[in-house]
């Protein structure tokens, strides 16, 4: 689709405005959706930011924040679900680590740098159902509201909303645990 200048980001967790911050640099005015009524400040455990995601969030203006608030992960053990270690990652040389910090953490840095390049996150917008016209592509909102753009973007996870009514027969894919050691030097 060629002259694409406004977009429908759907989930404002951690991808909903990093994709909105990538889509305005690309000249596409975007705005967040996000299910909950409320901001997720002070939700979810640890988390890591590998250094190809740092780089991403250079790109779009983001590290250094991330950088400056993460401890460096330098060793991190593969388990599964049960505990049981299959693997370990200790970095690629030549690369800085990654970061760990809190999910609540990145979720605040993100939010705070996408409003402060002029995103805007709309609470209280769970998906309903999607409407693709010639024009560009509509979403209903479960509390009635509706919004359209020229193109609808999922950012909303593992149990998307938007996967149903767009792509009905992809799957989730299965999820290992990833246990990082931030202490390990």
């Amino acid at each position: 689709m060629t002259g694409v200048r406004t977009a429908l980001v759907i989930g404002g967790g951690i991808a909903g405005p990093v994709t909105a911050l990538a889509l305005r640099r690309a000249g596409i005015e975007a705005t967040v959706h996000e299910a909950y009524e409320t901001p997720a400040d002070g939700l979810g455990g640890w988390l890591q930011v590998a250094p190809n995601g740092l780089e991403a969030l250079r790109i779009l203006g983001a590290a250094d924040s991330v950088e400056a608030s993460g401890r460096p992960i330098r060793r991190t053990i593969i388990a599964d679900g049960r505990g049981r270690k299959f693997g370990a990652y200790t970095g690629v040389p030549g690369l800085p680590p990654g970061r760990a910090l809190r999910r609540s953490e990145l979720y605040r840095l993100l939010h705070d740098h996408a409003a402060a390049q002029g995103v805007r996150v709309e609470h209280g917008r769970r998906l309903d159902g999607v409407e693709e016209t010639d024009d560009g592509v509509t979403a209903r909102f479960t509390d009635g509201s509706t919004a359209t753009a020229d193109v609808l973007v999922g950012a909303d996870g593992i149990r998307s909303t938007v996967r149903t009514p767009t792509a009905p027969s992809a799957s989730a894919r299965r999820m290992f645990t990833a246990m990082s050691t931030p202490w390990t030097t």
